[in-house]
């Protein structure tokens, strides 16, 4: 009857085995897909005057802002900056200035932390160019 007993509780103790390995197997999947970081796009459009897009109510997961420039006809001139805004002032953060060229023009910013609440990218195009444009921001992953 001893030996039964303890056959049991060793079945037991390797159904229990195989049974959480084959849930630990299943569950990689998601646990990879939580890794993924969350890309937020505020604005994607064409312009053809001085433009701003602005980003309310950033959380502090962000590590990255990004602004897309690409000039689609005319002469491309002005400036792109990141700016933040502190109580009611906005704070420029980071700039590039715009080329005449056909290709994408990128202002990416890395941080660290988020030290405002509000951002926006302020476009100046002092020309006669559209431009089209694609803007937004990057979080950590596992955070919405």
């Amino acid at each position: 009857m001893k030996t039964r007993f303890f056959s049991t509780i060793g079945m037991t103790k390797l159904v229990c085995f195989v049974l959480f390995a084959a849930l630990s197997v299943l569950a990689m999947p998601l646990a990879s897909d939580a890794q993924r970081g969350y890309t937020h796009t505020t604005k994607n459009a064409s312009i053809s005057a001085a433009d701003t897009v602005t980003m309310l109510n950033v959380e502090g997961s962000v590590t990255t802002f990004e602004y897309n420039a690409t000039e689609t006809s005319g002469t491309t001139a002005g400036k792109v900056y990141l700016e933040g805004r502190f109580l009611s002032s906005w704070v420029k953060l980071d700039s590039i200035t715009l080329a005449d060229v056909a290709t994408i023009q990128t202002l990416r910013t890395f941080i660290t932390n988020t030290t405002y609440k509000d951002y926006r990218f302020v476009n100046t195009n002092t020309s006669s160019s559209t431009q089209t444009i694609l803007a937004g921001y990057f979080r950590r992953p596992g955070v919405r």
